[in-house]
């Protein structure tokens, strides 16, 4: 097999520029020819204003990995330095797979060996988070990346940067995401990797356009590490100012996943054995099968997450619906608490605790109600390899709610009908999901929703249909939240499964009794997000063969 390894000396009219002379190893990704490297390289040199020397290893089968990394590095560097390259920097700037490949060597072998790193469709892994192996590391990538989602930059943009101060030139682990780009953006050829064309989404930008953008942010990231103090001045405001630009094109993204309690921002409380003092979560029944499980080890942060903002503001207030009624002017607080749904050590219950259970308001329009709810986010097993290709927000919400029943007796309703206001209500949780996916439609950048409109599978909610009970109790646990494509693909059907039972004594029964309960399986407003920006536009905005893609609009 032939070795299309290459490499590129420095440009002519900069032999002569005085500054650091650099030699960067560009990491190709897996399946990715390095012959489409070369016009990235070729920006990447009129960029620079010194001496870079670029060189592009290839790996067997085009697909880099740890045993062959540290020769291909060496091989491609040593070729470079017979061909007269006296460069004291040296910087690897790697694509998707390499990007992956080049931490695990960074952090093991390579330990020291270059002075910055270059993710380029990529991010720095959860697992090197908290690293200091790794040297200073610039995240590149476009917003219309579909093997490497959004959210997953903004996730790295939430620790590397907003956690770090916010946006600035001296930043460690920058993150900069460029409009219009695609995980393809950084190599070239109209033949993509399989892989490629069956994830990505369409770029909106041409390739020698992307290109420039691309090496204009590895530019600034180097100079601002390597070069004179006038190139250093200039690149610290240019690549500060693509910092703070990411921070605005994620925003929406970030505000979503803030909403859902995203676990990888900040991990979820543990309400029974609380650390952050603002939770003030009251337990309910605090009671267990056997003994409680006891505290986790070690505990979670004090800045850890309570519970599902939109859970306790939104979907709460929906479930007592006192829109239309005599208590339309009660107020309600609500507080939500993170917890296994099926936990029994000790049990975890929605409950009202004002009016106090046995009691109701004497006024239902000056009634305020004090309640809690109890939510479990499920996340996709398969975001635990850290690829980013598949959705890193929750799939579904399995959500405890007090029901609306219990809610208009606390507030003092009168002759309240469980049938009709909860056991054959199959509106209730399709509601509050049309809301989680209004809310995501209503906060989308104006370029999001305008290419979602024109693009995307939009969501069409059906009426929810109820859960059981099977031999293990409420089927309702494992009936998972739908996501049901029409015939024609052209919309995206979402149901929810919801389990209900009746009040009794305004609540005053013990907890063993299963009394004034509704429980749904709720969309996130960041699952709703994500959608808009990445998922729900692969269908007809990807870069699937087009064969596929015609097959699919007829």
């Amino acid at each position: 097999m032939a070795d299309d390894a290459f490499f590129l000396p420095p440009l002519h009219d900069k032999m002569a520029v005085e500054g650091p002379e650099t030699a960067l190893v560009l990491i190709q990704g897996a399946s990715c020819p390095v012959t489409g490297y070369r016009p990235l390289a070729e920006a990447l040199q009129e960029a620079f204003p010194y001496k870079l020397w670029v060189g592009v290893p290839r790996f067997l089968l085009d697909t880099p990995e740890p045993a062959e990394y540290g020769h291909a590095v060496d091989s491609i560097i040593d070729k470079m330095t017979k061909a007269g390259m006296k460069a004291d920097r040296k910087v690897i700037a790697a694509h998707s797979l390499g990007a992956v490949m080049s931490q695990v060597y960074l952090t093991s072998f390579g330990v020291g060996k270059v002075d910055a790193l270059v993710l380029m469709g990529a991010t720095v892994l959860r697992s090197n988070r908290n690293s200091s192996k790794l040297p200073p590391t610039l995240t590149v990538d476009g917003d219309l990346d579909g093997l490497l989602h959004i959210t997953r930059q903004a996730e790295a943009y939430f620790h590397q940067v907003e956690k770090a101060g916010g946006p600035q030139a001296d930043l460690d682990r920058p993150v900069v995401l460029l409009e219009g780009l695609n995980h393809w953006s950084f190599s070239s050829g109209e033949k993509l990797p399989s892989n490629v064309a069956n994830n990505d989404i369409q770029a909106e930008v041409p390739s020698a356009q992307g290109h420039e953008a691309i090496a204009r942010v590895i530019s600034d990231f180097v100079l601002t590490r390597m070069g004179s103090d006038k190139e250093k001045a200039v690149a610290r405001v240019s690549l500060a100012d693509a910092v703070e630009k990411t921070g605005q094109l994620l925003a929406p993204v970030m505000e979503a996943m803030h909403l859902e309690g995203y676990h990888y921002f900040n991990p979820p409380c543990q309400s029974d054995y609380p650390t952050n003092p603002t939770c003030q979560y009251p337990k309910y029944p605090d009671r267990s099968i056997g003994p409680a499980a006891g505290p986790p080890k070690p505990l979670p942060p004090k800045d850890c997450t309570c519970g599902s903002e939109w859970v306790a503001k939104t979907a709460a207030k929906m479930m007592a619906g006192f829109e239309g009624t005599a208590a339309a002017s009660a107020t309600m607080d609500s507080k939500d608490a993170f917890q296994d749904v099926s936990d029994v050590r000790p049990f975890h219950l929605p409950h009202i605790f004002q009016p106090e259970p046995g009691t109701a308001c004497s006024d239902p329009s000056s009634c305020h109600i004090m309640a809690t709810t109890v939510s479990m986010p499920i996340y996709d097993i398969k975001d635990k390899l850290d690829t980013g290709l598949y959705p890193v927000t929750a799939r579904e919400y399995r959500t405890k709610l007090k029901s609306r029943e219990a809610f208009w007796q606390a507030a003092g309703l009168k002759n309240v009908n469980f049938t009709e206001t909860d056991k054959l209500n199959t509106g209730i949780c399709k509601s509050i999901n049309q809301a989680a996916y209004d809310w995501a439609l209503s906060k989308a950048s104006p370029k999001a929703l305008a290419r979602f409109k024109a693009h995307g599978q939009p969501f069409v909610f059906v009426d929810d249909l109820k859960s059981g009970i099977g031999i293990t109790g409420p089927t309702w646990i494992h009936d998972a939240l739908a996501f049901n494509p029409t015939q024609d693909k052209k919309h995206v059907e979402v149901q929810s499964h919801y389990f209900t039972t009746g009040n009794k004594n305004l609540g005053k029964v013990s907890f063993l009794q299963t009394v004034g309960y509704h429980y749904c399986k709720l969309l996130s407003p960041a699952r709703a997000m994500e959608w808009i920006y990445v998922g729900g536009l692969k269908e007809f905005y990807g870069t699937k063969p087009q064969a596929a893609m015609k097959e699919i609009l007829v």
